[in-house]
């Protein structure tokens, strides 16, 4: 008889766990409502467009190689710059993406309210470093 009640005592512990909520005031920034999670699914496609279409950084020159600054910060600027080579890179669909990409995060930024410092990023400088587009050190 023991083991039974302690058997229906420790269910309806476990039910009881099962129904709770969380307090209303508490947001549970891994739940996304339906737009917000597709918009995060469509960010994440459009970046990984981007980075394949800057993967070859092939290059002869320094002219060959440039940046591009990526997404919106909630205060302005990108949120990061991008390295490519103009020589395999298909800058029309790169910027199509960009631009498609940078509407999307600011989206998702309004969205949840984000702020952040307003620091803005400084591009770093391309350059083609044996035969590959590289950023070069800021320090020298």
């Amino acid at each position: 008889m023991s083991l039974l009640r302690t058997f229906s005592f420790a269910s309806l512990l476990w039910l009881t766990a099962c129904v709770q909520t969380p307090p209303q005031n508490q947001t549970l920034l891994t739940e996304l409502d339906g737009p917000l999670a597709q918009m995060q699914v469509d960010g994440r496609q459009l970046y990984q467009r981007m980075q394949k279409l800057t993967a070859d950084k092939t290059c002869h020159s320094d002219q060959q190689c440039q940046v591009i600054g990526i997404g919106s910060r909630p205060c302005g600027g990108p949120e990061q710059f991008l390295l490519f080579s103009t020589l395999h890179t298909d800058q029309k669909m790169l910027t199509i993406t960009n631009d498609r990409y940078t509407k999307t995060r600011l989206e998702q930024q309004q969205r949840l309210g984000m702020r952040s410092t307003c620091q803005q990023l400084l591009a770093p400088t391309p350059a083609c470093r044996q035969n590959q587009c590289v950023t070069l050190d800021p320090q020298g």
